[in-house]
């Protein structure tokens, strides 16, 4: 364990599994750390206010939010289609690969991050994004035309990267400072395509479910699990007995634990990928 200061604010670092460990007890009476993120006006502002599970300090909804996020992650048929869709892409990467040819120099990073982009994409909606396949077709030259989704890899990756500005900077500096001014603008503006994005992808699979024939079998992904928690077409095999978590969730709630997955299933999935591979 260790602390920094960091933009004006002291920070400790913890290092230790216990320590983490008893930070994440669900029950607000026992816990010690209810505070386990900063939550500043700069995170507010860039859309960390109360949703999903990792930047949330609401204790009530982050204890909502877990319980539906470990649900979604626990079912085995879910876990069982990840593991193939996983499989299958990592031999569609690999057939890239081989047809680049041995001696073409291969940006493992940009590989990774759009590996774990569209698995973490598939398991989280059920979509394949195609964006190895876009990579791919783009550093050949083969087709410039870019899969619209495949779009959503660098907006991801753009707004990862722009966290630190919402919290290291003072709201004066981000919109008065220049330079860092016209950044944040450009930052904003990406977050609010890639949030948009996202909606509308929960809404176009809400109103595909509200379609579908009660007698049809439903998908199994995480985006599933979360339109359907509470309700008649409940694709949840755990059932919870707290009135807290009988209700469906909404639209806003759905849309931070995704958010929380495509943040936490690109880019540091992406990057132990990358340092197991290089450290072998």
């Amino acid at each position: 364990m260790y602390e920094i200061i960091l933009a004006g604010q002291r920070l400790i670092v913890l290092g230790k599994a216990d320590l983490i460990e008893n930070m994440n007890i669900p029950s607000s009476t026992k816990t010690n750390y209810p505070n386990r993120w900063p939550n500043t006006e700069g995170f507010v502002e860039y859309g960390f206010d109360g949703v999903g599970v990792g930047f949330n300090n609401v204790h009530k909804s982050w204890n909502y939010n877990r319980q539906f996020f470990s649900q979604a992650l626990m079912t085995p048929s879910f876990n069982y289609q990840a593991i193939e869709w996983t499989n299958e892409l990592w031999n569609e990467m690999e057939s890239y690969w081989n047809n680049l040819g041995e001696d073409y120099e291969i940006d493992l990073i940009k590989w990774m991050r759009r590996f774990t982009n569209e698995m973490i994409f598939r398991i989280s909606t059920g979509v394949k994004n195609d964006a190895l396949a876009s990579y791919y077709n783009k550093i050949t030259l083969e087709n410039n035309n870019i899969n619209p989704l495949n779009e959503f890899v660098e907006s991801l990756e753009t707004y990862i990267e722009g966290i630190i500005y919402f919290f290291a900077f003072s709201k004066f500096i981000r919109h008065y400072l220049p330079f860092i001014r016209g950044k944040v603008k450009k930052l904003l503006k990406n977050k609010d395509y890639l949030f948009n994005k996202l909606y509308t992808i929960v809404k176009e699979r809400r109103n595909e479910i509200e379609k579908t024939p009660l007698d049809q079998p439903l998908r199994h992904d995480m985006l599933t699990s979360y339109i359907t928690a509470n309700t008649p077409r409940d694709i949840n095999v755990m059932k919870h007995a707290d009135a807290d978590l009988l209700r469906p969730m909404t639209d806003k709630e759905i849309f931070g634990n995704i958010l929380d997955a495509m943040i936490g299933g690109t880019d540091t999935t992406s990057n132990l990928f990358c340092f197991i591979i290089l450290m072998n």
